[in-house]
């Protein structure tokens, strides 16, 4: 009696969402691997429909405002696919040397399935044209023809990503090495002997053509050390009527009709055909095809995505392909090399909403969040998790005092700074004269009475190479000015988000305040316990400020030893690629979404992150929320959808959809 085979849930890389480099290596896995089955294998994906998920969680942030929020946009993953592996169990340690090289070979993942998940329940019956099982119809197809065209490995993405209930079986059987050469050989002998005794009307184009390819089938094996395969492949849809089976089954075969295979109902022999798809196939005549080993090796079963938990990641949207949740993972504390994400996009291409959803789903996982915002597009969902929203323009009483922001020599320090922008280049002797003031008044401050950057014009005036410089700084620490860069504090208390907005800001005063803001934000990352999230929104606008460019240098260095993780929005490549501080960012930024380009802004890209032709093309006809996210080899085409409650909070960053 056989033994009883073994079933195992895999899971593997998207295939499609890999480089070129990465889809050849681990095409190539695959084919090796196949080499070494000495035993039928049964490769069946299932495809089930998932109820929407709409758990609700309630947004643990500092001081935030406990508002039960949607954790996924609602529609989205309709459909979840899963791969399981037949293997035959012939002997109880062949199993696990076959997983473990498919492991090696191509990243798969295996543990044991006890069954198949079930695509009805329930009495059946067994009608002509399909089963009835609890009420719900089953119809199966097998393939009459393998694809007609040249195809690459993801192309069973094609069938597998019709929009319905199944389970597609593949069973793959090695024939032995002595016997392929022998059958085609007899194959060859047999076409060669129609050939010479040809036809009244001349030789048949039929056979010809039969003898060349058996000629070219054995030179490709002997090249390349394959093997022979017969392939058979059976489908089961599944459905809640005759109608909507029928219509299903006419959806698979227009799918399968563009790459020229076909694909025959198993009418009247629905009940052998079901059993083929539950890896139990009866003896019997079944349509089967013989395939090299190349061949087979494009049929790499793993296509869709498995989801990580929505509870501890970030989610940003749908697969543009699969429809499956995308999420990013923005913990600072996992084993990746980082937590940075830098985002490149055109105007209007929806930077700002994708910042804005980044921000709430940080609040949601219990972050805090800190968003310089030039544009002051951030204030609606701020206020709505109970953050806090400070336009430099109006409040400029908040307290960023450069000589409380660290130790002594770092609040001197950057009162120098702070000085050189609001005054000017100084000399040597200027130089000298502002750290010795500002380090006077650190000093000599009280905790009641901090010392702030107005205190340091009377110890400027009695040097003789102060003098003029106290005059220079005289207008900057009085009035309007003077509540920005005079006021006593450490910057503001961020409860759950604290959101900077800068974009009426007098144009004098930009770098000065960037200076302050990027000294605070350095100051609050080192000393806040806790995961933290810095969001940079429109960073090419203040490119220009040194005192930014080195902050965000800075925090893609260091950012992950303080729990922190940097998300930088900025419109052009340039920004990441032409510039000393964003090459930075980009090699620390184990993340980068691209969004909408045009050709020079898509082929810089494209240079500058290894990206193959497809994904070129692919950026320049992306629509306003398309992204394509790039992590190592990984390429994940997205559309960003927030859930109906987080789109009113984002009403004011112009929703991409």
């Amino acid at each position: 009696m056989a033994p009883e085979p073994t079933l195992w849930h895999s899971h593997g890389l998207d295939i499609l969402d890999r480089s070129e480099a990465e889809r050849t290596r681990l095409r190539a896995g695959f084919t090796t691997w196949l080499q070494l089955l000495a035993h039928p294998l049964t490769m069946i994906i299932c495809c089930r429909r998932r109820p929407e998920q709409r758990p609700t969680i309630k947004p643990e942030g500092r001081g935030c405002a406990r508002r039960e929020v949607p954790a996924c946009p609602p529609g989205c993953a309709a459909f979840s696919r899963t791969t399981y592996l037949l293997l035959p169990h012939q002997d109880g340690q062949d199993d696990f040397r076959l997983l473990a090289a498919l492991q090696a070979a191509c990243q798969v993942e295996t543990h044991a399935a006890t069954r198949l998940p079930a695509l009805g329940e329930g009495p059946w019956s067994e009608r002509s044209r399909g089963l009835v099982v609890g009420g719900r119809w089953i119809s199966s197809l097998r393939m009459a023809g393998p694809p007609g065209v040249e195809v690459d490995a993801g192309w069973l993405w094609d069938l597998v990503g019709t929009p319905g209930e199944f389970d597609l079986a593949i069973r793959v059987v090695p024939r032995p090495a002595g016997a392929t050469d022998r059958s085609l050989r007899r194959r060859l002998r047999g076409l060669m002997a129609q050939e010479l005794v040809g036809s009244p009307s001349g030789s048949d184009p039929r056979v010809v053509g039969a003898a060349h390819a058996v000629r070219e089938l054995r030179q490709v094996l002997a090249r390349t050390g394959g093997r022979l395969f017969h392939v058979e492949m059976t489908v089961s849809l599944c459905a809640d009527s005759a109608a909507e089976v029928s219509a299903l089954a006419a959806v698979f075969r227009t799918r399968a009709s563009q790459l020229r295979m076909k694909w025959t109902p198993a009418w009247f022999d629905e009940l052998p055909a079901r059993l083929e798809t539950l890896g139990r196939p009866l003896p019997g005549g079944r349509p089967r095809f013989l395939m090299a080993t190349e061949e087979v090796g494009t049929m790499w079963p793993w296509v869709a995505t498995t989801e990580a938990s929505i509870q501890e990641r970030t989610v940003l949207g749908r697969h543009r392909r699969t429809d499956s949740l995308v999420t990013l993972d923005l913990d600072p504390g996992t084993g990746q090399a980082n937590a940075n994400v830098a985002v490149v996009s055109a105007s209007g291409g929806g930077k700002s909403y994708l910042a804005g959803l980044v921000g709430i789903e940080a609040v949601r996982r219990g972050q805090t969040v800190v968003v310089i915002d030039p544009e002051n597009e951030h204030g609606k969902w701020c206020s709505a998790v109970g953050g806090d929203y400070v336009d430099l323009a109006r409040s400029q009483g908040c307290g960023f005092n450069a000589l409380e922001l660290g130790s002594t020599a770092e609040a001197s320090a950057l009162a120098l700074d702070l000085v050189d922008v609001l005054t000017g280049p100084l000399s040597v002797q200027e130089r000298s004269a502002a750290l010795r003031a500002a380090t006077h008044v650190i000093d000599s401050s009280e905790p009641q009475r901090p010392g702030v950057l107005g205190d340091c014009l009377s110890a400027l005036r009695q040097e003789e190479g102060g003098r003029n410089l106290a005059e220079r700084l005289s207008p900057w620490v009085q009035g309007e000015a003077g509540l920005l860069f005079s006021s006593p504090g450490r910057g503001p208390s961020v409860r759950a988000v604290c959101v900077i907005g800068m974009r009426d800001l007098p144009e004098g005063w930009l770098g000065a305040a960037t200076l302050l803001v990027s000294a605070w934000v350095w100051y609050w990352l080192k000393a806040t316990s806790g995961a933290k999230q810095i969001i940079v929104d429109e960073a090419g606008l203040l490119a220009d400020v040194p005192a930014l460019r080195r902050l965000m240098a800075r925090l893609a260095r260091r950012a992950r030893k303080y729990q922190g993780s940097l998300m930088l929005l900025t419109q052009t490549g340039s920004d990441l690629t032409q510039s000393a501080f964003g090459e930075v960012v980009a090699v620390n930024a184990a993340t980068v979404l691209l969004g909408s380009q045009h050709e020079v802004g898509a082929r810089r890209l494209q240079q500058a992150f290894g990206l193959d032709e497809r994904d070129r093309l692919w950026l320049q006809q992306a629509g306003r929320g398309d992204f394509l996210m790039v992590s190592g080899t990984r390429r994940t085409p997205l559309c960003v959808e927030a859930p109906p409650e987080y789109q009113a909070w984002l009403a004011a960053t112009d929703p991409p959809r």
